[in-house]
């Protein structure tokens, strides 16, 4: 069946026990954090760590277990799998198919895409545009991501990230409202600015660097897809974003006029959790009936590539 558009039928999250705040960081990892300046520019009081003997695919099966039992449906419901990850188990195979596994996705394709904190986002678009092709019924899409795994905890920006995992279950809309489009782009010549090098463990980053590129691209982005399907900003009640710093979000929202207070924000709870962000913020969000039908949402994103990201989606 060729439908133009899709619906959320399910979401659910995953976060690690274990809850490293940035005063146990001080006392215990970097001495030289200073605790005034992550709560007040990052927004960020705490994240979880995924314990060593657990897996990223360990937590991208419970979230996707979470979304399968909210929306009803069962395993053998689910025709795909796309999981976005920049900390996948092994080089091969894809954590995607390992996922698969444990939530016993029997005879539905599986793959990740690696965009990094964009990741969900390009990889809810590339689960829509199955559906909307009729090449696939119904669609599980995950973030997970164990930041924590890849951290030099010995450096300053080792404060930016956590880890988790979230799951969303897409399907055909009937809807006559119905309304999914996003606008994607990267810029490859700026790779430098956040990147885990050939033979390296940790990431790199040029945090100013990574500021000015995402908060140029990501109005970019939602200007290219408001502009796309004739809204203007006042018409988007809920935004739901990557959870990068708040100083970057406060950017974003003053360049597009989107006043802050719609954004959705756990930044102090989970850090930035890269591609589990959007997600995870979804599901918390969808939970607190903070969102109701008819609603236009917005989600948005910037990560390493640089990619970046917009999606209008009208919840129903």
């Amino acid at each position: 069946m060729i439908t133009n558009s899709v619906q959320i039928v399910g979401t659910g999250i995953a976060l690690p026990d274990r809850i490293l705040t940035n005063y146990d960081i001080k006392r215990t990892l970097n001495p030289d954090i200073d605790l005034d300046w992550v709560e007040e520019k990052l927004g960020i009081r705490e994240r979880r760590i995924l314990d060593h003997d657990k897996q990223v695919s360990d937590i991208a099966a419970q979230a996707g277990s979470e979304a399968l039992r909210r929306s009803g449906f069962l395993p053998e419901d689910i025709d795909l799998l796309v999981l976005a990850t920049a900390t996948p188990d092994c080089q091969a195979p894809a954590t995607a198919c390992i996922t698969q596994g444990k939530l016993g996705l029997r005879g539905a394709a599986a793959f990740d895409i690696s965009a990094v904190c964009c990741g969900f986002l390009y990889a809810m678009v590339v689960a829509a545009s199955f559906i909307q092709s009729g090449r696939s019924k119904r669609a599980m899409v995950i973030g997970a991501d164990a930041f924590s795994r890849i951290t030099d905890w010995t450096r300053r920006d080792c404060v930016f990230f956590g880890d988790g995992a979230g799951a969303m279950i897409l399907g055909a809309s009937t809807e006559p409202a119905a309304i999914f489009d996003a606008a994607l782009s990267s810029d490859g010549k700026k790779y430098g600015l956040w990147n885990v090098g050939p033979g390296k463990a940790k990431f790199q980053m040029d945090a100013k660097g990574v500021f000015e590129q995402a908060t140029m691209a990501v109005p970019d982005c939602i200007q290219r897809v408001l502009n796309r399907n004739r809204l203007t900003k006042e018409m988007i009640d809920v935004v739901v974003p990557h959870q990068p710093s708040m100083n970057m979000l406060r950017a974003i929202a003053n360049q597009t006029g989107l006043p802050l207070k719609k954004f959705r924000v756990n930044l102090d709870r989970y850090a930035n959790t890269s591609g589990a962000t959007i997600p995870i913020v979804l599901h918390e969000t969808a939970c607190q009936q903070v969102v109701k039908s008819g609603d236009l949402v917005l989600f948005a994103a910037a990560g390493a590539g640089m990619t970046a990201g917009a999606a209008i989606y009208r919840w129903h």
